[in-house]
């Protein structure tokens, strides 16, 4: 246990909820988003919660394989499982090309906004509906984690 102030964290790895890996393609992005419906169903989402997820998460994927892969073959694996403070962490991992979805939309100063409609729409998609996000590239693999609560996201 670690103590962050007031808050007593559990240090160790939360238990995996179910783990999948398939070819980085768009004909395994049904199946994944069923994996992950599948574990919400299991922690009680409601429907309606279970498809703005799925919705973020398939946005998330074609980023993956359009953007990371592009015509190179590799494997897309997604984690499931707890976070420390009870929320559902869906963690997609990949060995493709670093493209950070969460810059899609955002333009730095003197830089030109990208022509990139489709991954600025994703990124836009994924903060509304996702309660966090996070990326991360080490030792050549993308890590892009989605932390989700079974309330529905109301965000803007």
């Amino acid at each position: 246990m670690t103590d962050n102030g007031n808050t007593k964290i559990d240090a160790q790895e939360p238990s995996i909820l179910g783990e999948m890996s398939r070819p980085a393609a768009m004909a395994a992005l049904p199946e994944f988003c069923d994996f992950v419906a599948s574990i919400e169903r299991q922690e009680g989402f409601k429907d309606e919660r279970i498809t703005q997820v799925e919705s973020a998460l398939k946005a998330a994927l074609e980023n993956v394989v359009t953007r990371a892969y592009g015509s190179r073959s590799g494997e897309i694996k997604i984690t499931c499982r707890h976070d420390p403070w009870g929320k559902l962490l869906i963690v997609i991992t990949d060995t493709g090309e670093p493209v950070n979805i969460l810059l899609a939309d955002v333009v730095f100063a003197g830089e030109e906004p990208s022509d990139d409609e489709r991954m600025r729409a994703s990124a836009r998609l994924l903060k509304r509906t996702i309660d966090n996000i996070e990326y991360k590239r080490v030792e050549q693999e993308n890590t892009l984690s989605l932390f989700v609560s079974g309330e529905l996201s109301g965000k803007r």
